[in-house]
Parts: C-alpha cells; sequence; structure tokens
C-alpha cells in the first residue's frame, strides 16, 4: 500500500464537554487521543495532531502537532488544510481524536475503495450515515479546501459533496461512536469494560 499520513482533528472547542480538550479527557484511564492513536498506528506510515490548543501536552505522544492557525476555531478545515500543508505522502488519513474504536481495518478497506473510483476522496459509512470526519484522500484535495475557505464556506459536508465522495460502508455505527458530552464519555467507559 502507498504512504499514508494519519492526520487526527483536535482542534475543537468541545462546548458540549464543558470546553474541555476532548482528546485530552480520559477515558479508562488515558486521554482519548491515545486511544485514537493506536487503533491507527499499526494502519499508517506516519501520524500527526491537529490542535489549536494544549500543544505540548499533545506532543508528549511524541507525534508532531500542528497549529491550524485557526485561533477562531472557524471548523475543521482550516486544521485539514494546515496539516496537509507539512504532509509529503501523496495519501492522507483525516480522523477525528474522539472515536476510540475505529476498525482496525479503516485504511485497508477505504483505500481499496477510492482505488476502485475516480474520485479523490474516499468516506467512511457507518451503514447508518456518512461520517464525513473519516475519510482517506489524495493530498491534492488540499486545492478545493483552500478554494472553500477563500470564500468563506466552512461546511465539511458541502466540500466532500463537490469532490464527488466514494463511499465506504462499514455497517458498523458503534465503531464510529464517537464522544461529545460527559454522558457519551460514561457510556463508552461502560462499554469499553464490557468489550473483551
Amino acid at each position: 500500500m502507498e504512504a499514508i499520513n494519519g492526520i487526527i482533528l483536535a482542534g475543537g472547542k468541545a462546548r458540549r464537554m464543558g470546553g474541555t480538550d476532548k482528546g485530552l479527557s480520559l477515558l479508562q484511564g488515558q486521554p482519548m487521543v491515545l486511544h485514537v492513536i493506536e487503533r491507527l498506528k499499526p494502519q499508517l506510515t506516519s501520524l500527526l495532531i491537529s490542535a489549536n490548543r494544549n500543544r505540548e501536552q499533545y506532543r508528549q505522544f511524541n507525534y508532531p502537532v500542528v497549529n491550524d492557525g485557526d485561533d477562531l476555531f472557524l471548523g475543521p478545515l482550516a486544521g485539514i488544510a494546515s496539516a496537509i500543508q507539512v504532509t509529503e505522502t501523496p495519501l492522507v488519513l483525516i480522523t477525528p481524536c474522539d472515536t476510540p474504536l475505529l476498525p482496525t481495518d479503516l485504511v485497508s478497506r477505504l483505500h481499496e475503495t477510492l482505488n476502485q473510483s475516480d474520485s479523490t476522496i474516499a468516506v467512511a459509512h457507518d451503514g447508518e450515515r456518512l461520517q464525513q470526519l473519516c475519510f482517506l484522500a489524495q493530498r491534492s484535495i488540499l486545492d478545493s479546501i483552500i478554494q472553500q475557505l477563500k470564500q468563506d464556506q466552512r461546511r465539511v459536508q458541502r466540500w466532500i459533496n463537490s469532490l464527488n465522495p466514494a463511499i465506504c460502508t462499514f455497517d458498523d455505527p458503534l465503531a464510529f461512536s464517537n464522544i461529545n458530552t460527559p454522558d457519551e464519555q460514561r457510556q463508552m467507559e461502560q462499554r469499553l469494560m464490557e468489550t473483551p
């Protein structure tokens, strides 16, 4: 498989978590972003983290940390654009920092879908809905993101639709469960305790 750089997005405000930095919130005693790293590391050539705050804390995981230049928190497209600019691999994988159960075959399946399509991007679908911040794409998508941002268009779904994406269906909503509230965090703790 081609060289692929993974970009973990950890730049949001996490308003529903009371402003807590989600990636650094503890889940089973370790930061949530570390769960994501452990899922992705065997699947990728390299990894980096896109973050607006607590960058020194994110550096403790021994991966490059990229400031998305978005102190106004304009959304994930700005973070994706800044991170892609420092990557050198022809393909990039994007995931959020709050999805600790990502599939262990995420990259291989997205890669297969991308190769079988004419698109520049393959997006995960959990069987119920599109996971718009979980995708594999050619590095060249950077140009389209920059164009969107110049037009002050920051909606990820609109940008993805403009690229005629290839869809990779996993039929496993649980694998893409993300954590947005303290209650969801408690539920995930319980789920992880029950999972062998």
